[in-house]
Parts: C-alpha cells; structure tokens; sequence
C-alpha cells in the first residue's frame, strides 16, 4: 500500500508504542503496519516502557499522556536523553505537558491514520 500523504518516508521505522488502552494499542499498531512501520510494543505499563525508551533500538514514538493514571513523562525524558523523537496521543482535553516537549505533535483520540501518519512524518522532518 502506497500512502497518500507525505508520510510515505515512514516505511521501516521502528516505532515504540506506549499505550495502556487495549483497543487504541492494537488501532495504533494496525496503522503504523499499514504505513510499513515497526512496531516495537505495545506497552502499556511506566515501568516496561522507560526501559524500552531506554535500550531499544528506535527511531521514533508515539506516546499516551496517561497510563493508568501515570504521566509518562519519565519515557518521554528517557527518549529526549537519546535524542529519539516522539509524539504524544492523548483522550483529555487539555494537558499540563512539560514545556520541554512543546516541540513534541500532540495528536488526540480518537484519531486516523492520517492523523498519526502526517504527525509522524512531521516529527521525522524535523529531526
């Protein structure tokens, strides 16, 4: 499948997953297959993500803000440190994101593959 969106650069990209609702994570890991990425994850505990965000080998990640009732905000430090870019994914709706992040797509639930594909590619642009 060909995208029709400028995210077409995505093909391949080992994308780490942080998401603790089951429905959204396997919605997420459809579209990021359909737009050729890797999935690494889905995970859905603080804990297990940090240490991915810390060792995998990634290139970028999408990020829920909440994960049963936990800022992931450790993960997105951890990534930050590594310099791997990342986007978060959030229901509420507005957020108390730390200011270091503001560079950072939030993208909001529910959403479309286009959705996720043009903040993707956004984020890869950028680095």
């Amino acid at each position: 499948m060909t995208p029709a969106w400028p995210g077409g650069g995505l093909r391949g990209l080992r994308i780490l997953v942080v998401e603790d609702e089951a429905l959204i994570a396997m919605l997420l890991e459809d579209m990021l297959a359909a737009l050729g990425c890797v999935v690494v994850g889905p995970i859905p505990r603080l804990g297990p993500a940090l240490s991915a965000a810390r060792t995998g080998e990634l290139d970028c990640a999408v990020l829920d803000v909440n994960l049963h009732g936990k800022a992931v905000l450790p993960v997105a430090d951890a990534l930050e440190r590594r310099g791997i870019p990342f986007l978060f994914v959030t229901g509420y709706g507005e957020i108390d994101a730390d200011p270091r992040f503001a560079k950072s797509p939030l993208v909001r639930k529910p959403f479309k593959i286009d959705e996720i594909a043009d903040a993707l590619a956004q984020l890869m642009r950028a680095e």
